[in-house]
C-alpha cells in the first residue's frame, strides 16, 4: 500500500495499480484521452440524483443529448440494470462516460450478481473502447442502499478479474464512510510496483484544481463575450463546446448582468464543489400574484398559477439547493449535499423507527437548513415506482407529510424537487398529476409554493400537467 493524502495505492498486477481515492469523480482524470468514468445511472440514461445528476450537469447538455440517441431496449429503458453504455465525456475531464445501472438492494432477487455484472460489463466495455484508466464510485451504496461492505468486496473482487486489461483502476469516493469501508477491504492487497510514480492524478492535486479553475475560467469569458452586456433575470449558463450559453429562469424579480450572474455562477461553483449547481438563484421574495390561471405567467419567469385568491404555486427551472425566499420562513425538501456536513450530524439525532430508518417512505422529518439559503430542510422519501406496493399512495404522503410539517413549523414557503423521478423511476407525467393535486389540499396554509426542476422535460411535464389539473378546479 502507498498513501498520497487521501489518496492509497495498492499493487492488482504487475501492470495495474488500484486505488482509493476521496474526491469527486466528476473532477478526476487521468490523461483526458484513454480515460473514463463510470456513472451509476438509470435505465433510462437520463440523469437522476447523487452522483448521476452531478455527472450530467459537470458534463454538460451534450451528453444528455448523446444519452437519448443510444436505442431503447425495452420502452424507456436503455440499459438494463447490470449493463453497462458508453458515451464521451464532453465538459467532464475523463474523456469518457460509461454507464452502468447497480440493483436496488432489497429489490432485487440477486443484488450480489447484478451488481457483479455492473462492474464487469463496465470493465469490458472500457477495455473494448481502449480505454486504459478507470475511475468507479460505490455503485448502488446510496439510495439503492446496498451494504458499503458487501459492496465493496464485490467491487475489489471484480476489478480484480480484469488486473491485465488496465494500468489504473479507481475508486473515488465522496463520503468518508465509503472512502474508509474500501481502504479496509482493500488492505490484503500488496503494495503497487517499486519504480512508478503512484501520486495524485492531475485533477486530485492542487495544480488540477488550477487546472480546472483556468479552463473554466476560459470557458466563462467566452460565454461572457456570447451573452453580451444587460439585466435579465437570474439565469442558468450551461456549459457547452458547440452552442451558445442557455439561459434559464429562477426568479420574477431579481435582475442583474449577464456578465455579473455567470461571474457570481463560477464563483459558488469554486466554494460549493459539491453541490450540482447550474444557476445562480434569487434570495429576492417574489412579489408578483397572478389572479387566474389564464393569465399564467411564462418564460422568463417560469410558471406562475394561482391556488387561491392570496397563494401561489411557481414552476420554476433551476437548482433547488440555491432557493430561497426570506431565510427565515422558508424551506426546501430534501438534499444533503450542499447544506453542509452538519445536516448529516443533525439527521443522525433523529430517532430511528427502525433499524437503519429514520423516515420510512412516504413520512418526512424536519431539521434545519445550515448552510443553504433556505431556512430549513423537510427530508421526505418517495417510492421506487417498481417495486413500492401501492407507488401513488405512497408518493401523495410523501408531499402531505411534507405539508404536514412544513405547516406546523410555520414555514410560508417551500420547495419541491420532482420526488421519485430520478434514480427511483416514477413517470413524470403521473408523479407531477400527484404532486400538484396534493399541493391544492394545503393552498390556504402557504404562501407559496414552488417545484423547482432541474431537467427540462421534467420542466415541461410540470408546467402542462400544472395547467389541466389547476384549470379543472
Amino acid at each position: 500500500m502507498v498513501s498520497h493524502g487521501e489518496e492509497v495505492a495498492f499493487k492488482l498486477s504487475d501492470y495495474c495499480v488500484l486505488k482509493i481515492v476521496k474526491g469527486d469523480i466528476t473532477n478526476w482524470s487521468v490523461d483526458g484521452s484513454s480515460d473514463a468514468i463510470v456513472n451509476p445511472a438509470n435505465g433510462r440514461m437520463l440523469g437522476g440524483n447523487g452522483a448521476d445528476g452531478a455527472i450530467h450537469d459537470a458534463a454538460g447538455p451534450q451528453l444528455r443529448a448523446a444519452c437519448y440517441e443510444v436505442p431503447e431496449v425495452c420502452p424507456g429503458i436503455r440499459c438494463p440494470t447490470g449493463e453497462a453504455r458508453i458515451t464521451p465525456g464532453f465538459n467532464l475531464p475523463a474523456s469518457h462516460v460509461i454507464h452502468t445501472v447497480g440493483p436496488i438492494y432489497n429489490a432485487e432477487k440477486n443484488p450480489k450478481k447484478l451488481l457483479e455484472n455492473a462492474y464487469k460489463n463496465s470493465l469490458r466495455v472500457a477495455k473494448e473502447n481502449n480505454i486504459r484508466y478507470i475511475a468507479f464510485t460505490a455503485i448502488s451504496c446510496g439510495i439503492f442502499r446496498y451494504p458499503l461492505d458487501e459492496a465493496a468486496s464485490i467491487a475489489i473482487a471484480t476489478v480484480k478479474q480484469f488486473s491485465k486489461d488496465f494500468k489504473e483502476v479507481h475508486f473515488v469516493m465522496f463520503s468518508d464512510d465509503s472512502y474508509t469501508m474500501w481502504l479496509n477491504k482493500a488492505k490484503d492487497l500488496p503494495p503497487p510496483p517499486q519504480g512508478r510514480d503512484f501520486s495524485s492524478s492531475p485533477t486530485t492535486t492542487k495544480r488540477g484544481f488550477f487546472m480546472k479553475f483556468w479552463r473554466r475560467l476560459k470557458m466563462r469569458r467566452r460565454l461572457w463575450l456570447t451573452c453580451g452586456v444587460g439585466s435579465i433575470h437570474s439565469n442558468s449558463i450551461r456549459r457547452s463546446n458547440s452552442t451558445p450559453a442557455r439561459v434559464s429562469p429562477i426568479s420574477a424579480t431579481f435582475a442583474v448582468s449577464k456578465f455579473h450572474t455567470a461571474a457570481l455562477r463560477f464563483r459558488s461553483e469554486l466554494i460549493t464543489a459539491s453541490s450540482s449547481s447550474s444557476f445562480l438563484s434569487s434570495p429576492a421574495k417574489s412579489s408578483r400574484v397572478v389572479t387566474t390561471v389564464s393569465s399564467m405567467a411564462s418564460g422568463d419567469e417560469g410558471a406562475v398559477f394561482n391556488l387561491s385568491d392570496s397563494n401561489v404555486l411557481k414552476i420554476l427551472k433551476g437548482d433547488i439547493t440555491k432557493w430561497s425566499v426570506d431565510g427565515s420562513s422558508d424551506a426546501i425538501v430534501t438534499i444533503h449535499r450542499a447544506a453542509g456536513p452538519e445536516l448529516r450530524a443533525a439527521c443522525y439525532q433523529v430517532p430511528e423507527v427502525r433499524p437503519g430508518v429514520r423516515c420510512p417512505t412516504g413520512e418526512a422529518r424536519i431539521t434545519p437548513g445550515f448552510s443553504l439559503p433556505a431556512s430549513r430542510v423537510i427530508h421526505s422519501v418517495g417510492p421506487i415506482y417498481d417495486s413500492d406496493v401501492n407507488p401513488k399512495k405512497s408518493l401523495a404522503n410523501s408531499y402531505r407529510n411534507s405539508l404536514r410539517v412544513a405547516k406546523e413549523n410555520n414555514i410560508k414557503y417551500i420547495a419541491f424537487p420532482a420526488i421519485s423521478c430520478g434514480i427511483y423511476g416514477y413517470p413524470f407525467d403521473e408523479a407531477a398529476v400527484i404532486g400538484i393535486s396534493a399541493i391544492k389540499e394545503f393552498a390556504n396554509d402557504f404562501k407559496e409554493v414552488h417545484f423547482v426542476l432541474f431537467a427540462d422535460d421534467i420542466y415541461s411535464v410540470w408546467v402542462n400537467k400544472a395547467k389541466e389539473v389547476l384549470q379543472k378546479a
